[in-house]
């Protein structure tokens, strides 16, 4: 195989703005058919990047034998029912966050996934922006010592009576940090305190087993959590849906013995900055050359779609896969307890 032919279902505002421009540029990836209950927005999504076909019908995408991957980039309600049918019909799932309603569906995709043979890979973005790969290479290679502290942030400028519909800050805008977060550290979330503001959800069983199954969509318009990493690590995270400032959709700061990364510098237009002294025997205090790196400059979407379609060719593991998905999932599900028992909760194994 030397090209995936690909379908979206989901032809709005996400697909049109990133997805698609971005596949469009990848010379290995071909484009066969548009999908949108709305069959205006599917055809106008066709014409526009060049799908010779378009459809209101799922099961039509489903039904064709020329395409190996299905887009899925609709609202999460319908991430279940169209991946799975994709396993089901052969074919490959790129799969907008978040990843599902639950654990427990989750799962269910996933093993719907490996009974056929195919491959789920989320959507998180964030990760594969310019600055995001750079912090992470950094901290692999040690230019700020061992981890101390990460602060993530993430924000929008969204109407607040949209958040039910998307589920609440926490599972639509906080999935892409949780990513982020086990992305540029390169550990797992282990336990998670949390506090989500507008939480319109029920005390449940603290069993893992309803954990589990409950459904994580809600309403929240704010969540502040801290997480422990796997080597003990501490991570401060804050989340907001409909913050006023326009600011970055992110930033980022770690904190480690040797050094810091800064990820979009508020106020400074500066992508990544980065203060690194491992090499240096002089007091902290003396030694503070903060460096602000080049960045390729790749349009946004590149390196992501990029690696999608190298890893789905070669069925190397360079794009994410099904587990991170599920990884963000039960984080989102120890936060929502943990907002409701006041206090630590362990991510579900």
């Amino acid at each position: 195989m030397d090209r995936i032919r690909y379908a979206c279902i989901g032809c709005g505002s996400i697909a049109n703005a990133y997805h698609l421009p971005a596949l469009a540029e990848v010379e290995q990836a071909g484009f066969v058919i548009a999908g949108d209950l709305d069959a205006d927005r599917a055809r106008e999504a066709a014409e526009k990047f060049g799908a010779p076909a378009h459809t209101a019908d799922p099961a039509e995408v489903m039904s064709r034998e020329d395409l190996d991957l299905v887009c899925v980039f609709t609202k999460v309600e319908a991430h279940a029912e169209l991946t799975i049918a994709a396993a089901r019909a052969g074919k490959h799932v790129f799969l907008q966050k978040p990843f599902a309603r639950s654990v427990a569906e989750g799962r269910e995709m996933i093993a719907a996934a490996e009974r056929a043979g195919t491959r789920i890979v989320p959507a998180f973005m964030h990760r594969y922006f310019d600055e995001s790969l750079l912090a992470a290479e950094l901290v692999r290679d040690g230019a700020v010592g061992e981890l101390e502290f990460i602060r993530q942030r993430n924000g929008c400028r969204n109407p607040r009576e949209t958040a039910p519909s998307f589920g609440g800050a926490m599972m639509d805008i906080g999935a892409h940090g949780i990513d982020l977060i086990r992305a540029i550290s390169g550990e797992e979330i282990v336990r998670v305190c949390s506090r989500l503001e507008d939480e319109a959800e029920p005390p449940v069983s603290p069993g893992p087993d309803a954990r589990a199954q409950r459904d994580l969509m809600a309403g929240d318009l704010n969540a502040f959590s801290l997480y422990e990493l796997s080597s003990g690590v501490t991570v401060s995270h804050e989340v907001q849906w409909s913050q006023a400032a326009g600011s970055s959709r992110f930033q980022t700061e770690v904190f480690g013995t040797h050094g810091t990364v800064l990820v979009r510098v508020p106020r400074t237009g500066s992508d990544l900055a980065y203060v690194s002294a491992r090499d240096s025997e002089r007091p902290m205090k003396e030694r503070v050359e903060w460096v602000v790196p080049d960045l390729p400059g790749r349009p946004m979407g590149q390196a992501h779609h990029e690696t999608l379609i190298h890893s789905l060719l070669t069925g190397d593991a360079s794009a994410q896969n099904a587990a991170d998905g599920l990884a963000v999932l039960k984080v989102c599900e120890a936060a929502r307890t943990s907002s409701e028992t006041d206090g630590w909760v362990d991510v579900l194994d």
